[in-house]
């Protein structure tokens, strides 16, 4: 990590934002890290942004059910941005508007749109000690409305302090006419033993854009199990970064997404280890159906000295129709020896014995199909502890199936 990055104050922080801004250029599809996005197409000079937190009542299907299994939890809701209703912290919490000061704005390779949320962007930050009850979930709303073109930059940073257990569930949420830029940033900070269940749900309208960063840091012992379930906007990039900063720290990262339309579906991943015997595993599944586009492209990245290491990377991929496709880039950048690391991933249709198998039995082909890819995610639901994953991901499968059939 760049200590040089930790500001010693804000207007400092926002000076050099600024600077980095205008030095960077826009990125377009011809840089590696955005082959395949469309990026070319984004036109930023388009959007406005946000004013006011006035928003319609917002309904999502994805969402529902982790409300309803999750009722005992506290609940922090967010419009366009700002937090619209009064919160009584409970005890080991503390709710700030900035990062904590002992958090560096930047800990990971920051793309201009993160800069852009650290210049912009309406903060919630969440920091949990040892005396908080793990046993009641934390629940992030953020919703966000315009019938306008208009850029909003969601900032959360979740902080756990020594030996502190929590659960956090981010809820990223729009109208389906909404026509929004969400570029949200969630920054994750795991001190020594702390250890944090997480969940993303990410249901935005088919008229919204995305470009998001996913970003922790795990020092010594910690242990990060994250699920992004994804199924909303006409363009969403989801960037994930996790790093191995502590000796023994474990990072779980999981993802289930369902393309269909003409949606771009964009996962770049970056699995680092910086300290020993550190573990990573992530486990990403895709479906796209009708004209919808799936772009994976994952890192594993082992720096000189994390010894012992092992890390896991999958990407699995449905396609479900003749205009829909997937592409799928998994990378190692190993500079250790004793280590265990993997790669592998997969493009290809519904498995033809299990559809016919079906079949034989009885079932029509359009409801043999949605058996074999309902299968395909109730896998991921196993992956995660939070209550209510597997009816989150049976009500992606039953609104992209809706897609499909049109």
């Amino acid at each position: 990590m760049d200590t040089a990055l930790a500001a010693p104050g804000k207007s400092q922080r926002l000076q050099y934002i600024r600077e980095r801004i205008n030095s960077m250029e826009m990125p377009d599809s011809s840089i590696e890290e955005w082959r395949y996005s469309g990026i070319d197409e984004l036109d930023l000079s388009g959007y406005a942004l946000r004013s006011g937190i006035a928003i319609r009542e917002v309904h999502s299907d994805l969402s529902a059910p982790i409300l309803e299994a999750n009722g005992q939890a506290v609940l922090v809701r967010t419009r366009n941005g700002e937090i619209s209703t009064d919160f009584a912290a409970p005890e080991g919490m503390t709710l700030g508007l900035r990062d904590p000061e002992d958090i560096p704005y930047d800990f990971s390779a920051a793309d201009i749109f993160s800069h852009m949320n650290a210049l912009l962007g309406s903060s919630v930050s969440l920091s949990i000690n040892a005396a908080y009850d793990s046993a009641v979930p934390v629940i992030v709303i953020r919703e966000l409305d315009s019938t306008e073109a208009t850029a909003v930059f969601p900032n959360l940073c979740v902080k756990l302090e020594p030996g502190a257990a929590a659960t956090v569930i981010e809820l990223l949420l729009s109208p389906n006419d909404a026509n929004v830029l969400a570029v949200p940033v969630t920054k994750i900070f795991l001190e020594k033993d702390s250890h944090l269940e997480f969940l993303l749900i990410q249901d935005l309208g088919s008229g919204c854009n995305m470009i998001g960063h996913q970003i922790s840091r795990l020092m010594s012992g910690a242990k990060f199990s994250s699920m992004s379930i994804l199924g909303g906007g006409a363009y969403s990039r989801l960037f994930t970064t996790s790093t191995i900063a502590g000796a023994g720290a474990e990072s779980n990262l999981d993802a289930a997404y369902f393309g269909s339309g003409k949606q771009v579906l964009d996962f770049r991943t970056r699995q680092e280890h910086a300290a020993k015997s550190g573990r990573s595993e992530l486990y990403f599944k895709g479906a796209a159906a009708n004209d919808a586009h799936l772009v994976y492209s994952g890192l594993i990245k082992v720096d000189k000295g994390a010894t012992s290491t092992d890390a896991f990377q999958t990407n699995k991929n449905l396609v479900l129709s003749e205009g829909a496709k997937a592409d799928s880039v998994p990378n190692l950048d190993i500079e250790e020896n004793d280590v265990r690391c993997s790669h592998a991933s997969s493009v290809g249709p519904v498995d033809e014995e299990q559809q016919y198998y079906l079949e034989s039995r009885g079932i029509e082909p359009g409801t043999a199909q949605r058996l074999i890819v309902s299968g395909f995610f109730s896998e991921m639901s196993g992956r995660s502890k939070i209550a209510g994953v597997r009816e989150a991901l049976v009500a992606l499968t039953a609104k992209k199936w809706k897609d499909l059939q049109r």
